[in-house]
């Protein structure tokens, strides 16, 4: 006789995976993720223009101004860097996104506008770019 799996372990199963999943996330959050003091002093020899882009967007991050602080920080990834600031960059980027995301599972309104403008314009450079 063949056993059929017990229509409660699906959803069971389900909800462990979930907190798995959210348990690893939370795991891999902001400490994690946070820039050192010498990743940040690396922009203060930077030329005024790419330490003032740093600045706002450091700041726009910890106010939560999640599509100010993400189009500073797409912005500093186009500018001249050296290789100490684009590491830091690309650490706050990862932090900024962790951030960002948990904020948005959260609910914060902000967050989740930030998030559609971001892939409504990746949508638009996808659409627009030359095949």
């Amino acid at each position: 006789m063949k056993k059929r799996p017990s229509k409660i372990l699906g959803p069971t199963v389900s909800a462990v995976c979930l907190a798995d999943a959210l348990l690893l996330v939370a795991g891999c959050g902001q400490e994690g993720a946070k820039i050192t003091s010498q990743q940040s002093k690396a922009f203060d020899s930077a030329p005024p223009e790419v330490k003032q882009t740093w600045d706002k967007a450091l700041a726009a991050d910890k106010a939560n101004d999640y599509a100010n602080a993400q189009n500073l920080l797409d912005n500093l990834k186009l500018m001249q860097l050296n290789d100490e600031q684009t590491q830091a960059l690309d650490k706050e980027r990862a932090g900024f996104g962790q951030r960002l995301w948990q904020a948005a599972e959260n609910n914060d309104p902000a967050a989740v506008k930030a998030i559609q403008d971001s892939q409504k314009s990746r949508d638009r450079r996808q659409n627009t770019a030359p095949r």
